[in-house]
Parts: structure tokens; C-alpha cells; sequence
């Protein structure tokens, strides 16, 4: 059983044998501006047959989770309902309408032009469908042609009808209905536009239209409802932002950056930002790690945010265990950097464990339970089956912390340098003469209990594995994880209630003893220098956004009777470029990131082969190029073009146009264009899917975020600001203990309050005169929807 999102089609690892399912896999969506609705598809996967069975749908309107929103998410139980294929609808038409009279006659005519179709949906197996049009109008219906096999249909044909005089304007309606051609069946529907009044008028209009699915009626929805189908628990966060020009956010800019530097400052916005929000704390933790390191301040940053938990921690034992803005700023920082790290140390070990597939228990209370699962157990002894499966963990847990402690030279600098600092942060407060294990504890409480126990815990959420392990490998996992966080305590003996774990203590106690030598070494790098900000870059530059297998498609126009091959190539993308070899040995053949001109997918009609993909190129010669490529899934695929994308979001090179077909003979396929050269019969996207933490950075969305947590805040910062003068002014004197010295604190806070309140209205009249200034825009306000433009593109975060 597995899950798809159907907006940008991603798909959730599969769950087997059971109807039960639970995925708790996360995915980040960038949402075009437009969307109304998201929604699920639930999937019977089946190897066997044709292809998978569909369980049910679910859907959740944008209207109902704007709604809903709160900072912790909406959660929710979602009933499934029966698919219905007339709800499968995509694409856009462009139409010319409108009323004329006829000279000679003098009637009038409403008349519509259907001029072309692009991206319908595919009704039939080829990929393709076989689309006609009909209008209705004055309840007469009339009909274009057929177009054969493709998804981007062209019509040029005109449909008229005669306006009857006594004809009231206003209760004019035209109907325009997609159909797919079906010689031995009825005809499928594939979507419907509804002009009024408003939008047919005297004169000529010319426009795309998105088509849309028509009403459903109540008796198939009674229907569908008599079926219980079961529920799909979800959990929903919408954040929805105008991002400015660049420009706008110099101010706020500036006063993050001194916030780094002032106390004061700093601790005024963290604190407001903590206590104050609308998103959940680990989204604003992240967009201002992002944030300073476009800034190149994120030492700074680090170090700020670490210092004041430390100050407001009194007991050592409670050191980091909380979740603050600083413990959640380092979580981020070590994902956005040192992923990577986490895959190479983690999933060679993982990969046995779920290919393994061993069934393990020490807890007395559950063996019983394990046993009589399968017959192969029933026959062990509790005490041989305790005894194999404490061998087992024994195994697992050696190989992960010597993989651990064995991997120093692969920790990123930059990472080893902000734990360093941390370090040094508690020793200032807490001696190592007084409190020995302190500066251990520190360190170990983000590397160990922060980042690689829960790894260990959910190694599909940290993109260790790409599958979910059955039920006893889960319990395995659940196990090592808590193994490796008691070793990550430093703390040997502690074990709380689970006493049945005793028999691994002096394992424990001997991985101890490794790690604490580890943490020594990992904190053994030179002081802080201004080489840090380079390193960051470098570390951002060289690391690996994405790598794998894919299969790369030699394809020849000109060759109609050979078949199309695929060769198994290994790829992988940086921020710099994308490269991929055949084998090991051969040289890489490179396209640098800066030449990519767009990435899409491609037609399963035009080739016949499923989830592929085209990135289109500059070559040397400044002609282009076409690499085509398929994934083993649409999850792959979709991953490869989401990263591609990201790393090419500003290139000058970007066109507008592509062809989701290829040139086969002397046409595209896709458009039936004559000419290979023909531009693209459909607009390229450019925007991202899926966000991730490698993402590239973007200063001005993570500014956008910050902001809209700071102006949450406005009338608590106004307040503040009244507060202070009511005190400089003299109206509490029965407060000040020592005149000068509290007037020269109230002056101080009054202009760090001041200062905040004056960017925050600033970007707030910067909002309001951007958003008039689009009309598009202003009139999606208006309807409560809020729409987003980042950089040009429209996008929904």
C-alpha cells in the first residue's frame, strides 16, 4: 500500500501486508499559485498484474487549510472516497470569443474560436489521447474535429451562434467541453470551461483557460459514500508569502545581521519570535540558519542562539534537551550540511539490517509475542530466542559505532568547528575541573542524540533509506536507537525502566569509552578564522545535492527501426554541475549547471517508456542538446527534477518553451510540428517540487518567512515602544531605583524597539505597494487567497 500526492505526483515508499499503514514520511510541496485543491491516492502496489489497484482518494481544499491554520499544523483524519476518473483533469485551451453583427444581416452572433489545447491529460494507453471540443450555447451544441493522438491539440475552427433577440445578456452561458475520441466505448471527458456574461462581451477575447472538472451530482457522491473505504490521517501546514524584490529586504538585512552582534538585539527578536509564531519552530529555526548562510554569518548566528540557552539553563542535566530556537537552529544546520555525512556513516548498516530481516526482543514482556508469530520461532526457547537476539544488537550496535568513530575525516570542517564552539560556550560556565563529562555531554547531545540516533530511529525521514522495514525490523531499529542514545548519554548504568536492556551495559560502557575518544578528535580543529565563511561556500558547493543510477536514453530522430536503448549511468548533481559516467572507470562527461536551460518531464507517448525526463542544454557551440533520461519511479524522477531545478533557478539561458515529445521522422510528436527547430508547444515550469535542506539558498524567501514571523508581533512591539516612553516621560517614577541608569536602559531599548518597528512598517508598505501594483495579485487578496511570487515565478511554499 503506498500513498500519492496528486498536485506534483509524489509518491510514499511502499507499506506491505497490511491495512493498517503508517508512512510518517514528510514531504515539503511548492505549490503553484493557482491551486485550489491536494490531494491523495491511496494505492494497492501490485508486481504482479498490469498495475496497482486504487484504494481512494482523499482531497483537502486550499480554502479549508487556510482556514485551519495553526503554528503546530492542521491534523486530521481524511475519509476516502471512490475514485472517479472524471476527476482526472489537466491542461489549458486557448480560446478566442465574443459577439459580433453581421453587417449585411444585422444579427449577432456569439462565436467561439477554439484555437489550441496544451497538456490535456492522456486518456489512452499510447500516452496520448484524441481530443475534440464541443461548445453549447442557447442549449445548441456544435463540435470541432479530431485530433488524432496527441496532447496538444491545434483546432483554428470557429463556432458560431445566433444571438435570438429577446435574449437577456446577463444569463448568457457558453460551455466548453473537452472530449477524447473513443471508437468502442463512450467518449471520455477531459475537462470543461464555463464562460459567462462577464466574459463574453462585443468584441474579440483571446485567452488561455485552465479546464476544469465538472460538478459532481449528488447521487454519484451518495453513492460513493456508501462504501467505506477508511481514513488517511494527515498532517497540513500551509505558509503562503509575497516575496519582494531583493531590494526591499536590504533593511531587514541589516538588522539581522546586527542582531548577531548585540545581546540586546538578538535576544529581542529571538525571544519574540519564539513565543510569538505562526509556524512550527523548526520551520523559522531553519529559514534563519538558510538565512545566515547566504549572509555568511551563521558562526555568528550559532553561536548567538547557543549562548542564550546556555544562560538560561540552571541545571547541567537539562543541557540542550529541550527544544529552543538554539537546539533547533544546530538540528537544521547539521541537515543542511551534513546529510551526506549521515548517509555514508549509517546506511551500509542499515541496508543489512532490513535485508536481514531478523527478528529481535529482549523486553520479557514482548518476546512471547514475537515468538508466536511464526512457527520457525515458536519451537526456539524464550531464553535461546533472548539469546540470538542479544547477539544480533550486539552485532548491529558495534558496526554502527565503529562506522561512528571511524569517520572523522568525512565529518564537513564547518561542522566540526560550530561543535567545537559549543564546547568552548559551556566550559565558560560549567569548568571541566568541576563538571568532567559537561564538554562531552554538550557535543554528544546534537551529533548523538540530535542527529544519528534518530537516524538510527527513522532512517527513511533522514533519507537513509529509501524504503520503510517491515514491523520486526522497526522493533529492531527501535532497539539500536535506544542503544546508541544511551551510549550518546555518556551516562553507563542508565537505563530507567527498561531494565531487560542490562545485559548490553557493558557494551555500553566499553562504546562509551570509543565515543568520548571520538568526540575529542571531533572537536580537534584550529581556531576560528575569516577561512571559515570560504569553507561554508566550498562545503556548500562541492556537496552532493543528489546521486544515483539512472538510465540514459540514446535516441536518434532519424533512426525509426532500431530500438531505443538505455544504458545504466551513474549521476550526480552539485550546485556547480551535473555529471554522469557509464562505469567507474570512464571519465565523467559534465554539463555545467549555468548551461541548463530547462528540465521537464517527458511524454510516456513519446517514446513509450515510463517515467523519463529531458534536460535541455547549451553545448559548446552554443546550440542545444537533449539529454533524455528515465527513473526507476515517478518518485525518482520527480527528486531529479526538483533538485536540477534548484540549481539552475537564475539562469539567463532559461527558455520558456519545450516539447514534452521528441522529433520522431519528420514531426514532433507531441504537437505534430514539422520543424525540429519548431519552438516548444509547452511552457517550461522552472519551479521547484520538493523542498529539501540541501536546497540552494535564497535569501529573500528566508527573509520573507523571518519578517512575517517579526510583523505576527507588530502590536506587541508597538506596545513595547509606548511602554518605554510612558517611562522616559516620567509617568512610572515610582519604578526607577536609579534615575540615570534607567533612562539610559530605556533609551537604549526604546531605539533597539524603535528600530525593529520602523523595518517591520517598512517592508509592510513595501508588501501593500507590490501587491497594488499587480492586479493579478490585488484580486487574489481580495478573494482571501493569497498568492506568491518569488523572483519572477509564481510559487506557494
Amino acid at each position: 500500500m503506498f500513498l500519492i500526492l496528486k498536485i506534483n505526483s509524489h509518491r510514499t515508499a511502499t507499506v506491505y501486508k497490511t491495512l493498517d499503514p503508517l508512512w510518517g514520511e514528510e514531504f515539503i510541496l511548492h505549490m503553484p499559485s493557482g491551486f485550489q485543491i491536494l490531494s491523495f491516492y491511496i494505492y494497492d502496489a501490485d508486481k504482479v498484474s498490469s498495475g496497482d489497484d486504487i484504494i481512494g482518494v482523499a482531497s483537502v481544499t486550499r480554502d479549508y487549510m487556510y482556514e485551519n491554520k495553526n503554528p503546530k499544523g492542521l491534523e486530521t483524519w481524511l475519509p476516502l472516497q471512490k475514485a472517479n476518473k472524471d476527476l482526472e483533469i489537466q491542461g489549458e485551451m486557448l480560446l478566442e470569443y465574443g459577439i459580433r453583427t453581421s453587417e449585411a444581416t444585422g444579427q449577432s452572433y456569439v462565436f467561439v474560436t477554439v484555437m489550441e489545447g496544451r497538456d490535456l491529460a492522456a486518456k489512452d494507453k499510447t500516452g496520448y489521447s484524441d481530443p475534440y471540443v464541443t461548445v453549447t450555447c442557447f442549449d445548441e451544441t456544435k463540435a470541432t474535429s479530431k485530433q488524432k493522438k496527441t496532447r496538444f491539440p491545434e483546432w483554428n475552427e470557429t463556432l458560431e451562434f445566433l444571438l435570438p433577440e429577446d435574449t437577456c445578456i446577463a444569463d448568457l452561458s457558453v460551455i466548453v467541453t473537452v472530449w477524447d475520441k473513443d471508437n468502442f466505448s463512450s467518449d471520455d471527458f477531459m475537462g470543461q470551461i464555463h464562460l459567462d456574461s462577464e466574459d463574453v462581451t462585443h468584441g474579440t477575447i483571446r485567452n488561455w483557460h485552465a479546464v476544469a472538472r465538472r460538478p459532481t451530482s449528488d447521487r454519484w457522491a451518495r453513492r460513493a459514500s456508501r462504501v467505506d473505504r477508511g481514513k488517511i490521517r494527515v498532517k497540513l501546514q500551509l505558509l503562503e508569502e509575497i516575496v519582494l524584490p531583493s531590494s526591499c529586504y536590504r533593511p531587514l538585512n541589516e538588522l539581522l545581521a546586527e542582531a548577531v552582534k548585540s545581546q540586546d538585539l538578538g535576544h529581542l527578536i529571538w525571544d519574540m519570535i519564539e513565543q510569538d509564531r505562526t509556524i512550527e519552530l523548526g520551520a523559522i529555526a531553519m529559514a534563519l540558519v538558510r538565512f545566515y548562510l547566504s549572509q555568511e554569518l551563521i558562526f555568528e548566528f550559532l553561536d548567538a542562539v547557543i549562548v542564550r540557552d546556555i544562560a538560561k539553563t540552571e541545571d547541567v542535566n537539562t543541557l540542550f534537551r529541550g527544544n529552543t530556537l538554539g537546539t533547533k537552529a544546530v538540528d537544521n544546520f547539521m541537515k543542511v550540511l551534513a546529510m551526506p555525512y549521515l548517509q555514508k556513516v549509517l546506511k551500509p548498516t542499515v541496508d543489512r539490517i532490513i535485508n536481514e530481516k531478523k527478528t529481535v526482543e529482549l523486553d520479557p514482556c514482548k518476546v512471547n509475542s514475537v515468538r508466536g508469530r511464526r512457527h520457525s520461532l515458536h519451537r526456539e526457547s524464550e531464553e535461546s530466542f533472548v539469546n540470538h537476539s542479544l547477539e544480533a544488537l550486539e552485532d548491529y550496535t558495534c558496526e554502527i559505532i565503529n562506522s561512528i568513530v571511524g569517520s572523522i575525516t568525512y565529518c564537513p570542517q564547518v561542522l566540526r568547528r560550530v561543535l567545537k564552539n559549543i564546547q568552548v560556550r559551556v566550559r565558560e560556565k560549567w569548568p571541566e575541573e568541576m563538571f568532567e563529562d559537561v564538554p562531552y555531554i554538550a557535543v554528544s547531545s546534537f551529533i548523538f542524540l540530535r542527529f544519528f540516533a534518530p537516524a538510527v530511529m527513522s532512517p527513511k525521514l533522514f533519507s537513509v533509506s529509501d524504503q520503510h522495514p517491515n514491523l520486526k525490523v522497526i522493533r529492531t531499529f527501535t532497539l539500536l536507537a535506544k542503544i546508541v542514545q544511551s551510549i550518546g548519554n555518556l551516562i553507563p548504568g542508565s537505563l530507567g525502566k527498561e531494565v531487560w536492556m542490562e545485559p548490553l551495559l557493558p557494551l555500553i560502557s566499553q562504546k562509551i569509552t570509543e565515543v568520548k575518544d571520538y568526540l575529542d578528535l571531533l572537536v580537534d580543529v584550529g581556531e576560528f578564522s575569516a577561512a571559515h565563511r570560504y569553507l561554508v561556500r566550498q562545503q556548500s558547493n562541492e556537496t552532493v545535492l543528489i546521486q544515483g543510477h539512472l538510465y540514459k536514453c540514446h535516441y536518434h530522430c532519424k533512426r525509426l527501426f532500431r530500438p531505443i536503448v538505455l544504458k545504466k549511468c551513474y549521476f550526480y548533481l552539485t550546485r556547480v554541475m551535473l555529471c554522469y559516467r557509464k562505469t567507474p572507470e570512464d571519465e565523467d562527461t559534465m554539463v555545467m549547471v549555468e548551461n541548463i536551460c530547462a528540465v521537464e518531464k517527458l511524454d510516456y507517448g513519446a517514446l513509450g517508456k515510463s517515467n523519463m525526463g529531458q534536460i535541455i542544454h547549451k553545448t559548446s557551440d552554443e546550440s542545444t542538446a537533449i539529454i533524455y533520461f528515465q527513473a526507476k519511479d515517478v518518485n525518482e524522477l520527480t527528486a531529479w527534477i526538483s533538485a536540477i531545478r534548484k540549481t539552475c533557478k537564475y539562469n539567463v539561458c532559461r527558455v520558456e518553451t519545450f516539447h514534452p515529445g521528441v522529433f520522431k521522422g519528420d514531426k514532433w510528436n507531441c504537437c505534430r510540428r514539422e520543424q525540429d527547430i519548431a519552438p516548444g508547444c509547452s511552457p517550461t515550469y522552472h519551479g521547484v517540487v520538493l523542498g529539501d535542506w540541501q536546497d540552494p539558498l535564497d535569501p529573500d524567501v528566508d527573509a520573507q518567512i523571518i519578517y512575517s514571523q517579526i510583523a505576527h508581533s507588530k502590536d506587541k512591539i508597538r506596545k513595547m515602544q509606548h511602554d518605554l516612553r510612558m517611562s522616559l516621560a516620567g509617568n512610572d517614577p515610582s519604578k526607577c531605583t536609579n534615575h540615570r541608569d534607567v533612562n539610559d536602559a530605556a533609551m537604549a531599548s526604546l531605539s533597539l524597539v524603535s528600530g525593529l518597528l520602523d523595518v517591520t512598517e517598512q517592508l509592510a508598505m513595501s508588501h501593500q505597494t507590490f501587491v497594488e501594483s499587480s492586479p493579478r495579485l490585488s484580486h487574489s487578496l481580495r478573494s482571501r487567497s493569497v498568492s506568491s511570487s518569488v523572483s519572477g515565478d509564481d510559487s506557494l511554499y
